[in-house]
């Protein structure tokens, strides 16, 4: 009876063994294991299955890295990565574009004098003498003023009438008193007469058909006279 209790134990702890051992056995047996992953190297994992969403997540990956800059290598000793080139657009400037219209000044038309001997009479006007009128008319000053009973001490005044000599001698000495064609600036108290004696050998109607003038006397200060 002793005998067989102690079979009976023994055999009963030799099932709990062989129970321990398996249920050892079963623990070092390896887990069912996911989807191995692999690292791209700069922190993005990229599983090897497709995810339960439905997105291709390894192609996602790769578009990504793709869309990124490449990383340049420094070069010799120095351990900045180069600077990146910034393009900036330039504004395309239209061709189109209408230049501003050129500004022509209008052609002076100098006026000849009038053909044709001096005049047998002249009305002396504001500011005009012998000399003036022995120029303007090319006539020699001494017959002007012997025919007119004059001496250069005599004094004239404005609407005196004059003799002009019908000779054909003509002035002895320059007409011409200051260059031109040339523009001249209107002062106060100038009248065409005046303008006329200043330049010597040219007449006040010649002035006023330059410039189309109304009258020898009311000028404009300021204005410029085209003279012929």
């Amino acid at each position: 009876m002793m005998n067989h209790k102690r079979y009976l134990r023994t055999q009963v702890l030799i099932l709990l063994i062989g129970l321990v051992v398996l249920g050892l056995a079963s623990c070092k047996l390896p887990a069912s294991a996911g989807p191995e992953s692999t690292d791209t190297g700069d922190g993005f994992p990229v599983p090897g299955s497709t995810a339960t969403s439905g997105i291709n997540i390894s192609a996602f990956a790769t578009q990504t890295a793709q869309a990124r800059p490449p990383v340049v290598a420094p070069t010799g000793d120095s351990n900045q990565y180069p600077e990146p080139t910034i393009i900036i657009p330039v504004a395309t400037l239209a061709t189109d574009t209408p230049e501003a219209p050129s500004v022509t000044s209008t052609p002076i038309i100098y006026i000849s004098a009038t053909p044709g001997g001096p005049p047998a009479t002249y009305t002396l006007a504001e500011g005009e003498f012998p000399y003036c009128i022995a120029r303007r008319f090319n006539v020699n000053l001494e017959e002007l003023l012997t025919l007119n009973d004059l001496t250069l001490d005599s004094l004239l005044s404005p609407g005196q009438e004059l003799k002009i000599p019908q000779t054909g001698n003509t002035f002895i000495g320059d007409r011409v008193l200051h260059e031109h064609p040339t523009t001249y600036k209107i002062q106060a108290g100038d009248t065409l007469n005046k303008i006329a004696c200043y330049f010597g050998d040219i007449s006040p109607d010649m002035i006023a058909t330059q410039n189309n003038l109304q009258s020898y006397t009311d000028l404009p200060v300021g204005e410029v006279l085209n003279i012929p």
